[in-house]
């Protein structure tokens, strides 16, 4: 019996290696196309396959529209950091947003890229069962999906990043965009996942050491990571941030201000 235990456990770590990353298809259709990013003049950043779809009241995708779009990034003026929390024990999505000066807003998300025929389970993202993409889209699809679709409790808090550190991470998450375009690897609900893609940029973080934060492995605590970094404010205590930081659930991604509207409070 100890022998059979083995060698089931030996065989599924060598299928776990020898399985390779793909972006083969077919993917749901809110996943389809991975963005792809051209950089001009080193400011410039064009975006094809920026997502924007619209949902109706069940979730349903109602319109799938991909677009292209264009960011100078000398008119990047702010930096978001959204936590949208999905079921409770800390269980949430995190991802961020970047506000220009022409009232753009272009949403982040890396995310487990699945079939038609799948649904995301934390256990099997430890298995190498799903491909990471990263989706670029406004955050009237974003967000909008997550807080007025679903009903999430999304949190949106202002980074306190100065104007190179903003330029910085812009610049590596474009870089991303390429890099998974060229190189399919896997998505990983411990090590490779929609936060620790976000730390992968913090030039001070350390791997290992984001194991031991339960902050980073959960990321619905991310939040108070973030704040222990000086990344948000401490001027409140968290639980007052997040009072603060909630997205109005009301307000219609239908509405053309969606993105100033959402930062009323804020």
């Amino acid at each position: 019996m100890g022998w059979a235990v083995f060698l089931v456990v030996m065989a599924t770590v060598v299928l776990l290696v020898l399985r390779q990353p793909t972006h083969q298809g077919p993917w749901l259709l809110g996943q389809t196309y991975l963005p792809e990013v051209t950089v001009v003049d080193s400011r410039y950043f064009h975006v094809n396959h920026l997502r924007d779809f619209r949902y109706d009241s069940s979730g349903e995708i109602r319109s799938a529209d991909y677009r292209q779009s264009s960011y100078d990034i000398e008119q990047l003026q702010d930096v978001w950091l959204g936590v949208s929390h999905f079921s409770g024990m800390g269980l949430a999505h995190a991802f961020v947003s970047f506000g220009f000066a022409d009232d753009q807003y272009l949403a982040v998300s890396f995310e487990a890229r699945l079939r038609p025929e799948q649904s995301y389970s934390p256990v099997k993202g430890l298995l190498n069962q799903y491909p990471k993409m990263l989706v670029l889209g406004t955050e009237a699809d974003i967000i909008g999906l997550r807080s007025h679709i679903r009903g999430e409790r999304v949190l949106l808090y202002r980074l306190q990043l100065d104007e190179a550190q903003q330029a910085y991470l812009l610049r590596g998450l474009m870089e991303d965009v390429t890099d998974i375009l060229e190189k399919p690897r896997f998505y990983n609900t411990l090590l490779d996942n929609c936060v620790t893609s976000l730390l992968r940029h913090d030039p001070e973080h350390s791997t290992w050491a984001g194991l031991l934060d339960y902050r980073v492995l959960l990321p619905g605590f991310g939040d108070g990571f973030a704040q222990k970094k000086g990344w948000i404010s401490d001027a409140l205590t968290l639980e007052q941030l997040r009072a603060q930081a909630r997205v109005d659930g009301t307000i219609s991604p239908e509405n053309p201000d969606y993105s100033q509207l959402i930062r009323v409070s804020k």
